[in-house]
């Protein structure tokens, strides 16, 4: 991930955070990037029925 990208989540998670939308995945995923944690988004495969 380029410095732009990660400065763009860094951004996200600040502006979510001021308007205090901070309970879904989308916030949780762009704080994560943004700490250097690991990206908690499932993979796709994980997300897809066994079925499919």
């Amino acid at each position: 991930m380029d410095q732009a990208e990660l400065n763009n989540w860094k951004s996200i998670a600040e502006k979510m955070e001021a308007n205090g939308t901070t309970e879904s995945w989308f916030y949780k995923r762009a704080k994560a990037i943004a700490e250097g944690k690991p990206d908690p988004m499932p993979e796709i495969s994980q997300l897809m029925p066994d079925s499919v």
